[in-house]
């Protein structure tokens, strides 16, 4: 897709379907952004995505991931631009949280997108192709 030219905030689903084989479609998907985010180098995550990560591949999918596999992941994605999350982050999520009525954990994802000038972000937990705070919310699952 275009979109891959300009940097993009990948959300912890896409991280964890690009590893999750459960779902053939959606790892096939995902796999194939994370490979051009990285060839591009245009991938951004945050600390938060980094540990949910984490805590989903090692405990919450159905073939869970060796923990040296799952640090060597998180290993791999530390060559992205990653947002490390402070109380300056938290209070723009507040902020974004008030004004859009997303979840607080939505609303830090989108905050770290806006910070680091992410023009995009890859959730499926958020309205494929709107924008919230310029940043441009896509599903990259919807046909």
């Amino acid at each position: 897709m275009s979109f891959m030219k300009d940097r993009t905030f990948f959300d912890t689903n896409i991280l964890v379907y690009g590893f999750d084989n459960s779902n053939q479609e959606k790892y096939e998907v995902a796999s194939g952004f994370i490979i051009q985010a990285y060839q591009k180098g245009v991938g951004v995550l945050s600390t938060q995505v980094l540990k949910e990560f984490y805590v989903t591949v090692t405990q919450k999918i159905p073939q869970k991931m060796d923990m040296d596999d799952a640090e060597q992941a998180i290993r791999d994605f530390s060559m992205w631009t990653v947002v490390e999350t402070n109380v300056d982050l938290i209070l723009k999520a507040i902020d974004i949280q008030r004004r859009h009525s997303l979840s607080f954990w939505d609303a830090m994802v989108v905050a770290a997108a806006k910070v680091s000038t992410c023009t995009n972000l890859l959730t499926e937990d958020l309205s494929h192709d709107t924008f919230v705070d310029d940043v441009h919310i896509l599903n990259p699952f919807r046909k």
